[in-house]
């Protein structure tokens, strides 16, 4: 947990276990890893190039700790390079959350 602490007030990525992606600066952690993120964004990437990739603001948000597979913090650098509206991808599988 304490690892969270290094990612405070730095833009981060986050997936959950239902295969979503955000997007936002963490403002707060608890034990649990529920977080408060701020600007937040969902990212909603299709496979196919008929359909366009959204980019939802949700402003602060709060996430449960159980439903959070992984948060990483963004590279700038790299994150200047990509135009998020053309990314194409494949969809994730669910997860299982052990509890």
């Amino acid at each position: 947990m304490s690892s969270l602490k290094e990612f405070l007030e730095k833009k981060v990525r986050v997936i959950t276990t239902d295969a979503r992606l955000f997007e936002g600066t963490l403002q707060g952690f608890d034990n649990s890893t529920n977080v408060i993120i701020n600007n937040c964004i969902e990212r909603l990437i299709y496979p196919d190039e008929q359909d366009d990739n959204q980019e939802i603001p949700l402003g602060l948000y709060l996430m449960r700790g159980g439903n959070i597979v992984c948060i990483g913090e963004v590279d700038d650098t790299i994150e200047a390079d990509i135009d998020w509206m053309k990314v194409k991808g494949e969809t994730l599988k669910g997860t299982k959350n052990p509890l």
